[in-house]
């Protein structure tokens, strides 16, 4: 059997305190799983005088376990363990280390990580400039008020330099236009300068001297601008005529038809007077015979049946009985007798007459 070094054992142990599990040092140095155990164990019961581990490998096995957990190495520890020390130095104890943290993150006007840097840089910037806090935030707040005014003013600067920059846009657009305005008066002057030395020409050709000869020509020029307005106004009364014409062909044309449907109306009322007329008459009739039609419907089932048919007020009765009185009238043998007759007498006179035209009594 390989005997173990003395340095791969101090790799074990060191591996062990980190707190690595005997698996996780097995894997990492590749020494057997007893050997590593028996190792540990020798540690823990002080067989390794140098290293002075009797009784504590265990609990610096398991801080450091702590540790691993809490994502935090030994070098982070030891550090901690430091800032600890110097703030038990300030009176920080371990029980009010989470309230003064708190303090700290409240009073902070940066995130809590940047805070104590913070606080180390003002305190060299005292030392260094011989300054009180109360001095140094007077001449920051002095330094702020500066800032903000030298801000306003490069605001100030900006839109100056925006609008001197717009001015000077716009002056040289004026320049231009003013350059080529300059050089159109030129052109018009030489025109103009043209044009009188061929009126002086003129002028000389037909013996007239100039000033007539600018008159002659004001007055054709206004008798010019007269013959345009006039031709103008020829033209404005020439449109009119023209819509006038146009407007009393339209009125010639709607008076025409017009007139035709004028008299197609008269035809149509005359035929509608006439069937009016017609539906008049037929309505008259239509009238008789629905009246007469009423009273059938009204009279007929008391003649059929007088038992049956309600008559309290004797209104269908006085009807049987004005036309029974109205037959009698027109009988010639009754006609002139001033007497009453007796109902015995009109039936059997009813009866005979049956007889003799062979109906039924």
């Amino acid at each position: 059997m390989r005997e173990i070094t003395f340095q791969a054992k101090m790799n074990v142990l060191e591996l062990y305190v980190k707190g690595f599990s005997t698996n996780d040092i097995v894997g990492k140095t590749g020494i057997s799983k007893g050997a590593v155990v028996s190792i540990i164990k020798d540690a823990r019961e002080g067989k390794s005088p140098n290293l002075q581990l009797k009784g504590r490998i265990d609990e610096l096995h398991d801080f450091s376990v702590r540790l691993r957990k809490e994502g935090i190495d030994l070098p982070q520890a030891r550090l901690g363990s430091t800032l600890l020390d110097r703030l038990w130095e300030l009176g920080v104890e371990p029980d009010t280390l989470k309230g003064w943290i708190e303090f700290c993150s409240q009073i902070s006007p940066d995130p809590p990580e940047g805070f104590i840097p913070a606080a180390i840089e003002f305190y060299r910037i005292e030392k260094e400039t011989g300054m009180v806090y109360s001095d140094i935030a007077s001449r920051v707040q002095d330094l702020s008020t500066e800032r903000e005014r030298l801000i306003q003013e490069v605001d100030d600067l900006q839109a100056k330099e925006r609008r001197a920059s717009q001015l000077k846009q716009k002056m040289e657009d004026d320049t231009e236009r003013v350059e080529k305005l300059t050089a159109k008066k030129g052109q018009l002057e030489k025109e103009v300068g043209s044009l009188r030395g061929f009126l002086q020409r003129k002028a000389e050709q037909l013996g007239i001297p100039i000033p007539e000869f600018e008159a002659m020509l004001s007055e054709a020029s206004c008798l010019e601008e007269d013959i345009a307005q006039k031709l103008k106004e020829k033209k404005r009364l020439e449109a009119e005529v023209e819509a006038l014409i146009k407007r009393e062909q339209k009125l010639s044309s709607r008076i025409e038809k017009a007139g035709a449907d004028f008299k197609e109306d008269i035809r149509l009322i005359r035929d509608t007077r006439k069937e009016l007329l017609e539906i008049g008459v037929m309505k008259g009739r239509y009238e008789k015979e629905i009246e007469d039609m009423e009273w059938g419907m009204m009279i007929i089932p008391f003649l059929a049946n007088p038992g049956q048919v309600a008559d309290d007020d004797f209104s269908l009765i006085s009807v049987v009985v004005n036309c029974v009185d109205k037959w009698i009238q027109a009988q010639p043998q009754w006609r002139l007798r001033w007497f009453s007759l007796n109902w015995d007498e009109v039936r059997r006179h009813v009866q005979s007459r049956r007889t003799q035209l062979g109906k039924p009594s």
